[in-house]
């Protein structure tokens, strides 16, 4: 269908929160661009009638990307042909710094 400037098409309004009744502002290449809002006349890009994700889905989404990339470059990392070498000694660990007392919610005892 070929849209108009000025036709009413259904879009999901951002500022609204729902599926609102929108008129078409701005076309470019034949395909709509930006809509406003019949109810409370706010401008914004063309959604195809669909929500955007919300900040948590988001999140959530880059969490799992972020947890897929570091289980896969560690798989790169491990050579697989080699087997790691046990030793038997737990690994080194760097000692943490003593805590500021300045900064810290912890009680120091003074001595």
């Amino acid at each position: 269908m070929e849209f108009r400037l000025g036709d009413v098409i259904d879009d999901y309004c951002i500022k609204c929160r729902r599926l609102t009744n929108h008129s078409v502002v701005s076309l470019m290449e034949g395909q709509v661009a930006k809509v406003r809002c019949r109810s409370c006349y706010h401008e914004h890009t063309y959604l195809h009638e669909q929500a955007p994700p919300s900040r948590k889905d988001l999140k959530k989404a880059e969490m799992l990307a972020n947890a897929n990339s570091e289980s896969t470059a560690e798989a790169l990392v491990s050579d697989p042909q080699q087997p790691a070498a046990d030793t038997g000694n737990p690994p080194e660990l760097e000692p943490s710094p003593s805590p500021d007392p300045k900064n810290s919610r912890t009680r120091v005892p003074k001595v």
